[in-house]
């Protein structure tokens, strides 16, 4: 009887335990959930695209949101009209460091150039980025025809702070 009673003592325990953690678990979720509802759900961007050697506007280059499937045509200036984008947060790093901004995938392409191709553009809640500037290379041999790819690094106020909060110190012997 004794054995038993240990046997469902352990189980009931072990169900408490688990029933504990889910509560924390949605708790949690709730609060990401409210702080998500919290921020502006979006921003602005105007691209500008230039030809990488002579910097000058290129007319009627394709200019591609790839999270929206948003395409827009740059004018005689290089530009595209304001565009309304969502904020996509990047959630990798929200256990490390929470980010308030969104990012986009820029792509930029016309016949005669090389695509070019970014990754995690920030955009600000609220805001609009002007002159987002994006180069396009002239095709002039077959090795052009690999796409541009580029990244945009995180704001370094955001990188700083991410560095004090994990860097540790090493003591020496």
């Amino acid at each position: 009887m004794g054995k038993k009673l240990n046997f469902l003592l352990i189980i009931t325990s072990a169900l408490l335990f688990l029933e504990c953690l889910f509560l924390c678990y949605n708790a949690g979720k709730k609060q990401t959930k409210q702080a998500l509802t919290t921020i502006s759900q979006s921003g602005k961007i105007q691209v500008k695209v230039l030809e990488a050697n002579t910097f000058e506007p290129i007319d009627n280059a394709t200019v591609c949101i790839i999270e929206t499937r948003h395409y827009e045509t740059t004018n005689k200036f290089g530009k595209t009209s304001f565009m309304n984008v969502p904020i996509l947060r990047n959630n990798n790093f929200d256990i490390s460091l929470f980010r308030n901004w969104g990012e986009l995938t820029i792509l930029v392409y016309k016949n005669g150039y090389t695509d070019n191709i970014s990754f995690y553009n920030s955009i600000i809640p609220n805001t609009t980025r002007l002159d987002f500037v994006v180069y396009l290379s002239p095709i002039t041999n077959a090795e052009d025809l690999s796409p541009n790819i580029s990244v945009e690094k995180p704001n370094i106020n955001y990188v700083n702070r991410l560095i004090q909060l994990y860097k540790k110190e090493y003591k020496t012997y």
